[in-house]
């Protein structure tokens, strides 16, 4: 299948996720893998700097929502990803790629549908049942923002915690549809509902 072709934008946020090879687990503890995603928002942030307004780890995969103030969201996930997938190679003596597939990335233009992808994001620990409330999953910059905390990166939330009060309201299955659906296109579009 041929690579999307890039959109730039500095006005709108990006949903991007990557997930690993084989969607294997990260060989090694949550806890190391954040440290390694710290470092390398710092590498990314340094060569090209980007609002970062939420970061979801999982267990072999992430969620980030971004903006790029200059247009230039595959400078900054060249950097990202590379460093990341370099220090984990390197921390697990491993010689194999470590992600699946270059980072999959969606344009969200619609605050409505924003909003729900924020949701979503947040939610996907609760959705396992890692944690009975998402502010409490410590690999989340939810988990830094509820209390107050630097996540060791700059971070700029697009939605101030007051807004919070819904986010532990979990998200209709017609909800998550819309999301996954709108999530697979360049620029986040649901499927139209067929009229009859």
């Amino acid at each position: 299948m041929p690579r999307k072709t890039l959109i730039r934008t500095n006005l709108y946020y990006y949903h991007v996720n990557t997930r690993s090879n084989n969607r294997a687990w990260f060989k090694l503890p949550l806890e190391e893998v954040w440290e390694i995603c710290r470092h390398s928002f710092a590498k990314a942030q340094k060569n090209n700097p980007a609002l970062i307004s939420q970061f979801v780890l999982m267990s072999n995969h992430y969620h980030l929502l971004i903006k790029t103030p200059q247009s230039d969201i595959d400078k900054f996930m060249f950097w990202f990803n590379k460093t990341f997938s370099d220090e984990l190679r390197a921390r697990t003596d491993s010689i194999n790629r470590m992600f699946g597939s270059s980072y999959k990335w969606s344009i969200v233009f619609e605050e409505y549908y924003l909003r729900l992808v924020y949701r979503y994001i947040y939610q996907n620990p609760l959705r396992v049942s890692l944690v009975q409330k998402c502010e409490d999953y410590p690999f989340s910059t939810l988990y830094y923002q509820h209390r107050g905390l630097d996540p060791g990166f700059p971070f700029h939330p697009e939605i101030s915690y007051d807004d919070h009060l819904s986010i532990n309201n979990e998200l209709c299955e017609d909800d998550i549809n819309i999301v996954r659906d709108g999530l697979k296109k360049t620029k986040f579009k649901p499927k139209s509902q067929r009229k009859y």
